[in-house]
């Protein structure tokens, strides 16, 4: 049994934290329940497009993120109260998406993604192979545009939670958003994501009300112990980015009007041999 996080997100209940514990399922189903709050009456679509203020103008159709990644085959949560739109997707890096597969008997969505570093996809013409990057992205797109009169992100709260166990157990690095200093060029919106005081993710784009990256688990090499059951740090690059199974899990919540407008979406990807 493995340790429980040694970090609580508060949600404002009384006595009441989410602490993701060693065993995988309980740990999932546990965060899963514990957000439940958040997901009365709200649907999530598998392959949906991101909402049009989610999407670049200069080139609609595409993610602001990237470069011409695009805006379709997202898992979607939308939270029409709080006019907020959470979206994940997992895509080749550098090239096509890949759809979600299914979903489990605890409501969570799984994307199936293949194991291995990047190679060439000669289906999308993609000319480059890199060793040191795993096959397979996820972009992410946190929407706070929904509504007309919502605030900008630096009102709320942000949470994206990496799973950085390959096993079935959970073991997540929590970034937190945060308005970053530095003056934002191109299209990045001035915001990041931050462990205590290190920028783990300093390019996001998008806008005031819209965060967006897409991310690689070799971005991670560093927290990822591909075998937590050998004493010491085993790489999870050396092992080629082999099968495992990491949690992504999204929270966006007003900083003044907690677990009534707050917003949550959480997805497995399962990476297995091509």
């Amino acid at each position: 049994m493995k340790t429980a996080l040694k970090f609580a997100l508060s949600l404002g209940i009384a006595a009441s934290f989410v602490l993701l514990t060693a065993d995988s399922e309980a740990g999932r189903r546990k965060a899963h329940n514990d957000h439940g709050h958040y997901s009365k009456n709200v649907d999530t679509y598998l392959t949906e497009d991101l909402d049009i203020t989610a999407q670049d103008p200069g080139a609609v159709g595409t993610m602001y993120a990237g470069t011409g990644i695009p805006a379709t085959n997202f898992v979607i949560r939308r939270f029409d109260r709080a006019g907020i739109e959470l979206a994940i997707k997992a895509h080749y890096r550098q090239g096509y998406d890949i759809p979600p597969n299914y979903v489990d008997g605890d409501g969570i969505v799984h994307v199936v993604v293949p194991a291995g570093h990047q190679v060439a996809d000669p289906a999308n013409g993609v000319p480059s192979t890199h060793t040191g990057r795993a096959r397979w992205n996820f972009a992410y797109s946190y929407d706070a545009a929904l509504n007309g009169g919502n605030p900008d992100l630096e009102d709320y709260r942000g949470w994206l939670l990496i799973d950085t166990d390959p096993s079935p157990k959970v073991r997540y690095l929590w970034l937190r958003l945060k308005k970053l200093t530095n003056s934002p060029t191109g299209q990045r919106n001035g915001y990041g994501w931050v462990t205590k005081s290190t920028v783990e993710i300093g390019d996001d784009e998008g806008t005031s009300q819209v965060s967006q990256n897409s991310q690689n688990l070799a971005f991670y090499e560093d927290y990822i112990d591909a075998d937590p059951n050998t004493p010491g740090k085993q790489s999870y690059m050396a092992t080629d980015f082999g099968p495992g199974q990491f949690d992504v899990m999204m929270i966006l919540e007003p900083k003044r009007k907690r677990h009534r407008n707050g917003a949550v979406l959480h997805v497995v990807f399962d990476v297995v041999e091509p």
